[in-house]
């Protein structure tokens, strides 16, 4: 018997593993810090500069106290600011708790799509592909749940006097959401539409990356899209409390591309993730929206007025 499809497993799982492709660099872990492997920093923000238009975001953090850079990321972070040819706090200011700004170089959303997205190494390539397959995934299901919205409310429009509703059973939340249920499954065919689509681009993508993915070795370097908004650690090896920093809730999110090592292995998954593959599964996927059981009492109640 086939494992049932629980609502959100595969929509879910194809998010998992991108982030776990491309956006969390360390697993969790719990160490104290030793002062060889960790420098304690007083690290207030993190300022993100484009390398094509100079554009910089200032990401503020949420202070807790210190936070626990590796050593080696530490040593990066001198290497940029020396680039960047600004000057460095020594290890006394360190120690003495100077408020530290995290630097990184890489493109903003805007640069990168003619900067990145356009290139043909085969390393960027890759992650082109599975970033443009990420977000197929994505659109799939907000398509999908614009068109079901769209036929509940085309068949209301056919609703136009309340004696039209005597024969069905609006007697509680489940018996609406169940007449909704069926108005939508009445007619599938632009869902069925959508999976088409969908599926001709999956394949096309997948095509591609597995023939450029062969000629890759296990680890590579490419630029890769992290959003602002969330939490990163400062330590390649791991996060925990000692390591992680959080933007401030205020936070507006933005994608910046930042250069980073890939493992083959991890995109193996996302690229061999189970993926949508019929309309029933789509429907399971999108699940049911309570919203649009307001627009069914609003719309009879307007008739009854």
């Amino acid at each position: 018997m086939e494992k049932e499809i629980q609502p959100g497993n595969i929509t879910d799982n194809l998010l998992n593993t991108f982030n776990y492709s491309f956006v969390e660099t360390a697993p969790y872990g719990f160490v104290v810090p030793k002062k060889d492997k960790y420098v304690a920093v007083n690290l207030v923000d993190k300022v993100y500069q484009c390398l094509h238009c100079q554009k910089e975001i200032q990401v503020k953090y949420h202070h807790t106290g210190v936070t626990y850079f590796s050593r080696e990321r530490f040593n990066k972070q001198k290497t940029i600011y020396e680039d960047l040819q600004m000057d460095f706090p020594t290890e006394a200011d360190i120690e003495a708790g100077q408020e530290f700004t995290c630097r990184v170089r890489g493109f903003c959303e805007q640069c990168a799509k003619t900067a990145l997205l356009d290139n043909d190494e085969p390393e960027q390539e890759v992650y082109n592909l599975c970033l443009e397959l990420h977000k197929k995934d994505e659109e799939l299901l907000s398509q999908a749940r614009t068109t079901m919205k769209g036929a509940i409310e085309t068949w209301l429009q056919t609703i136009t006097e309340s004696s039209q509703v005597m024969d069905f059973d609006l007697s509680g939340y489940d018996a609406l959401r169940d007449l909704l249920c069926a108005v939508i499954l009445e007619d599938t065919s632009n869902l069925t539409m959508l999976l088409t689509d969908y599926d001709e681009a999956k394949k096309r993508i997948l095509s591609a990356a597995e023939a450029l993915f062969e000629e890759l070795p296990s680890t590579w370097q490419a630029y890769t899209m992290r959003p602002t908004a969330i939490y990163e650690s400062m330590s390649d090896e791991l996060y925990h409390e000692y390591t992680v920093a959080f933007p401030e809730k205020t936070t507006v999110p933005q994608d910046f591309f930042v250069f980073r090592l890939i493992e083959k292995a991890r995109v193996r998954i996302f690229l061999q993730q189970p993926r949508i593959g019929s309309v029933e599964e789509l429907l399971m996927e999108v699940g049911f929206d309570a919203s649009w059981v307001d627009l069914l009492v609003d719309h009879v109640t307007a008739l009854k007025k």
